[in-house]
């Protein structure tokens, strides 16, 4: 805001009034990083400051909800903000399938008045498992995905297989995979539709459709056989591409499950090297390395991509690509750069809803830095969790609501003893309410 004044009037004070969507920040992360903390913070200013009637793209170029951004700011919303702001989701959710056009086609933003092209990869992340499934999984709400599942099926219907039993190409309204170049869209489209059958899976068993389960392992299975002839030894690449190797096909490849374990550390060597990924796609390669077991690659990453922004002292808020002014407009007040808070919360902290509503929930801490609390205002109650390690031991406190069990998984099989509320302990780390202090000794 900037106020110009006439001469001879007096300044007594300045103030404003803060509006926002109706939730309240109740989640909360602190660690040793200052760099973390910041990120903590800026995502959450970011986060908030694109909510109101719904998630938008940001507030100050359009004010629309596209839905490749809803599937990174929903992480976001439920380990920071009361379960308030789920009603956002579940309003989102309608949007999308509500307005579906009469061919089954979906699309975004909403609202639309000049627009009504279809993002074929959004609406795929979308309808998958960080999309509705991980709403449900993180709310409990059967009632909208039985709403939804139907638009679901329809959608999936439009999709097809090319001669090679891989995903066939898709241009849809736009063909959109990501911001910057070097997209390699063929496998980018395969790896999000493998991810969103399996999602469609697992709704359909929910809400009473399992005829249609058997339809979608079948495709599944094919773009599995053929994807992964897409793979020279060293990552995945189609044939038809001819840009350089795209980091971002390579992390879908093995969040979606299509790559193996023994992949994985060529996969790595290319992360240290290909830097495509806009601030919107890198959160999935940052969850790659965190799960391909480079957390500490994973941090260096993110340190040296989320600089400008994250040091950035004038702007509180995140930009929309990796300085002021790139890609689409370039805004600096861009929620789906605030990815990395949602691997703090699911990788390094290690803690998310194994089944619907949080009533079961893993916790497994990565430790790649020394210390860091988390609380979480889950809808089954606040979670909180932290962890500090030391040369001699590492020591976990977990705080666990009423109706829920923990399941622990100790970043290693190899202390010399452990301890919960001071009493040794050897059996499954799984715990019902309560509080808890779980002492390795290294």
């Amino acid at each position: 805001i900037t106020y110009k004044f006439p001469k001879g009037v007096t300044v007594v004070s300045l103030k404003y009034r803060e509006t926002g969507y109706d939730s309240s920040f109740c989640g909360d992360f602190k660690c040793d990083d200052e760099f973390l903390n910041s990120l903590w913070q800026k995502s959450l200013r970011t986060l908030y400051v694109t909510m109101r009637d719904n998630f938008m793209d940001c507030p100050d170029r359009e004010r629309a909800q596209w839905w490749g951004d809803v599937t990174i700011l929903m992480g976001q919303s439920f380990y920071q903000l009361s379960p308030e702001a789920n009603h956002l989701i579940r309003k989102a959710i309608h949007e999308l399938v509500d307005w579906q056009k009469e061919d089954g086609t979906l699309y975004s933003p909403i609202p639309a008045g000049n627009w009504f092209n279809e993002l074929p990869a959004q609406m795929l992340s979308s309808i998958g498992p960080y999309g509705f499934w991980y709403y449900y999984l993180h709310t409990g709400d059967k009632e909208t995905i039985a709403h939804a599942y139907p638009a679901v099926r329809r959608y999936l219907a439009l999709w097809q297989l090319d001669e090679d039993g891989l995903t066939a190409y898709r241009k849809g309204g736009w063909s959109w995979g990501d911001w910057g170049s070097n997209i390699d869209i063929r496998l980018l489209l395969a790896a999000w539709h493998y991810m969103a059958l399996d999602a469609a899976s697992q709704m359909a068993v929910l809400t009473g459709n399992e005829g249609d389960v058997e339809g979608y392992q079948t495709m599944r299975k094919s773009i599995e056989k053929a994807f992964n002839k897409c793979w020279n030894g060293e990552y995945y690449r189609h044939p038809s591409y001819t840009g350089s190797t795209d980091d971002r096909v390579n992390a879908m490849a093995v969040l979606s499950g299509l790559a193996d374990e023994s992949k994985y550390d060529e996969i790595f060597e290319l992360f240290k090297t290909s830097e495509h990924a806009s601030p919107y796609m890198e959160k999935y390669v940052l969850e790659t390395l965190m799960k391909i077991g480079h957390g500490d690659y994973a941090l260096e990453r993110f340190k040296k991509r989320f600089a400008t922004m994250i040091e950035d002292t004038f702007n509180t808020t995140l930009y929309e690509g990796w300085e002021i002014g790139a890609y689409g407009g370039g805004s600096t007040n861009h929620a789906w750069s605030g990815g990395m808070l949602t691997v703090i919360a699911e990788n390094i902290c290690g803690v998310r809803p194994l089944t619907a509503g949080w009533k079961s929930f893993e916790v497994c801490p990565d430790p790649v830095i020394p210390e860091c609390s988390i609380t979480i205002p889950s809808v089954a109650g606040m979670i909180e969790s932290s962890f500090k390690d030391s040369e001699k031991s590492f020591v976990l406190h977990l705080t666990v609501p009423s109706g829920c069990t923990a399941d622990v998984k100790l970043p290693s099989s190899e202390y010399t003893s452990v301890s919960v509320n001071g009493k040794a302990f050897c059996n499954e780390m799984s715990f019902k309410a309560g509080e808890y202090d779980i002492v390795c000794n290294k």
